[in-house]
């Protein structure tokens, strides 16, 4: 982690908990007291509390974000993404977590969720987020990772029913100030290299034993592959699925 992003603070309460941070995010420790108050030169704080925290923002006047798993769940039996999913139990890895939304919501249906978030302050901050959520069926079945999720399931063997992923879309104008958490995302997050390894993170999938692949898709962009064998629609987004093995494009 770059130590010029974000300045770790603690109340040290909970010492322990923010040396885990702190090894995580490869930055020092500074305390609440004024002898040690650090030189404001990041444009993020992520200031902790016992064991919560919370993001400040240095360089401009946004609220702080305090990390939450919060799915929502449309009417009982209609979720398009569980639709997509197609399983009620079983394992589905999500190679792309950010902050846990869609793996939240896949697994308070029951199957056991393994997401991937290699970007080490979004995994700080949504494994605090899943640490404190009251759903005790998402605690239970999510399983958040710090780790490449390209590079794993090319070196590990990882069994799985199904496998997500949801590319972060192109960023309109309307949504350039927007205060949602996909913007905070998207500036912790190297969006660029994101959508370039894409590609690669398809490969990977579709050459796994999973016995499906689904992909979160705008609807106004075309799928990022051919082969695609169904798709489930929801108002505003779709999610396409294939089948691994015999559907690479060679």
């Amino acid at each position: 982690m770059n130590s010029d992003l974000v300045t770790l603070v603690s109340d040290q309460s909970d010492i322990k908990y923010t040396e885990w941070i702190a090894e995580i995010l490869g930055v020092r420790i500074y305390s609440e007291s004024l002898e040690d108050r650090p030189v404001n030169n990041t444009p993020f704080f992520l200031r902790v509390s016992g064991n919560r925290v919370q993001l400040e923002f240095a360089r401009d006047k946004r609220k702080p974000y305090i990390p939450m798993i919060a799915p929502g769940f449309p009417a009982k039996g209609v979720d398009p993404l569980l639709r997509a999913i197609g399983i009620r139990q079983g394992i589905v890895i999500d190679m792309t977590a950010g902050w846990c939304v869609d793996a939240s919501r896949i697994a308070s249906s029951g199957c056991s969720t393994i997401a991937f978030e290699n970007n080490p302050l979004v995994y700080v901050l949504t494994q605090n987020a899943i640490d404190h959520c009251q759903h005790s069926i998402i605690r239970h079945y999510l399983d958040l990772r710090h780790a490449d999720s390209i590079q794993t399931l090319q070196s590990e063997t990882m069994d799985a029913d199904v496998i997500y992923m949801d590319p972060m879309f192109p960023i309109h104008k309307r949504d350039a100030a927007s205060p949602k958490p996909i913007t905070l995302l998207r500036e912790l997050v190297n969006h660029s290299r994101h959508m370039q390894s894409l590609d690669r993170m398809f490969d990977v999938a579709m050459r796994s034993s999973a016995r499906r692949v689904v992909i979160k898709r705008p609807h106004h962009q075309p799928a990022i592959q051919k082969g695609k064998v169904g798709e489930i629609k929801s108002k505003q987004i779709r999610y396409d699925i294939y089948y691994p093995g015999s559907n690479i494009e060679n």
